[in-house]
């Protein structure tokens, strides 16, 4: 016990003036019938793992540790040898402690007289254990796999506790099997997808950006993506319509905007000199840039489209002597409607309540007491019935 105790102080000023990093493994203890049941779901510094051990062994008591190089609590559930645990025997420990999280546990165990003890690949051990008052052995279990040392901890623990009943058995690990940390980071770096760059098109009193522009069919399933990167102002004397035109390799789309009362709108839009329209209008105050995920433009005749996704575009009409080449949006004008259809539902469902409200309220309102009644000192109205 003053052995285990000097252990204790030791570990603790080497992590109050060196600081540790702490390696949370799991652990059982069992064997002496004083083994204290410990509330399973909590995290043990070494210190109260030590404290915890120092309540168990006493100057006649000899430990015995099993150390698993790599030991982690999802070992100790996810390990199947077809249906059965690895760990049956560790499993029928009637009496047992189980510490799902302890930091460094072999820190508070091993000390500079502890014996040391190797597992050799043929199953043996490198020395024989003999048990003694105050001895504690370290077997290192670096070879064979979890089930050939859950039966090794069986058979060694059963041998010496029937030449020594006064014994704890321990087993844990020295490091964790897995690194929470480092999964958590990969997984998130393995569903984390480059974002797309996005292409940022502007000239004098213009500003677009967009992800990708599709052209093809109309009815096709995919489109084929083109790419557009230039973009200029066409100086135009027969319309009142700022001309944008953009170019790329074997592209052309022309934009035509018209500010009207405070308000800007888009006009027309030609594709390689073809026309093509929008269904849904787009027109916008003077101040706010149009953004769409998907944002598509049919031919007359309904036979091809051309498609801007993710895009944001605002034309600019600058003061006068201004001519500087905008490189910010105003505020965003979304191409979704303001009412969805989870919005359409619940107002459906509330005019519902309304309607079964205002007919229940009606009907409570028609309610008519009785305004006479008979005298209870006059006589009594009599009903005969015919047999």
């Amino acid at each position: 016990m003053a052995k285990l105790g000097a252990f204790v102080a030791l570990f603790l000023v080497s992590a109050v003036f060196g600081g540790t990093h702490a390696s949370n493994v799991p652990v059982f203890v069992w064997g002496k019938p004083s083994v204290t049941y410990v509330p399973a779901l909590s995290r043990y510094s070494s210190s109260e793992f030590g404290a915890l051990i120092d309540a168990q062994i006493d100057e006649k008591t000899f430990t015995i540790v099993f150390a698993e190089d790599r030991l982690s609590t999802e070992d100790l559930s996810q390990c199947k040898l077809k249906t059965q645990t690895c760990f049956k025997h560790l499993q029928q420990l009637e009496r047992k402690s189980y510490l799902p999280s302890v930091e460094e546990p072999l820190s508070v165990l091993e000390g500079s007289d502890a014996q040391s003890v190797q597992l050799l690949a043929d199953g043996s051990l490198s020395e024989k254990i003999v048990p003694q008052a105050g001895g504690i052995v370290v077997v290192n279990l670096s070879n064979g796999d979890f089930a050939s040392h859950d039966s090794l901890i069986d058979a060694l623990y059963t041998r010496l506790h029937n030449a020594y009943p006064n014994i704890v058995a321990i087993y844990t690990g020295k490091t964790p099997s897995f690194s929470y940390s480092s999964l958590v980071r990969k997984t998130r770096q393995a569903d984390q997808e480059p974002e797309p760059q996005k292409e940022v098109l502007s000239t004098d009193g213009f500003l677009m950006v967009y992800e990708q522009f599709l052209v093809g069919a109309a009815d096709a399933e995919t489109l084929t993506p083109s790419k557009l990167d230039r973009a200029a102002k066409i100086e135009n004397a027969t319309t009142d319509a700022m001309q944008i035109r953009l170019t790329g390799t074997g592209v052309q789309v022309d934009f035509f905007f018209l500010l009207t009362q405070g308000s800007w709108e888009i006009t027309g839009v030609w594709y390689n000199n073809q026309e093509y329209y929008l269904r849904h209008r787009v027109h916008v105050n003077q101040h706010f840039s149009y953004s769409c995920n998907q944002w598509e433009y049919y031919s007359y005749d309904l036979q091809n489209k051309i498609v801007f996704q993710e895009a944001q575009i605002q034309p600019f009409w600058p003061e006068a002597g201004d001519n500087a080449v905008p490189t910010k949006f105003g505020d965003a004008w979304y191409c979704v409607g303001f009412t969805s259809g989870g919005i359409l539902s619940g107002l459906f469902l509330v005019l519902i309540f309304l309607i079964i409200g205002s007919y229940g309220i009606s009907w409570m309102m028609d309610i008519r007491t009785m305004d006479r009644f008979d005298d209870p000192k006059g006589k009594t109205i009599t009903v005969n019935a015919a047999d």
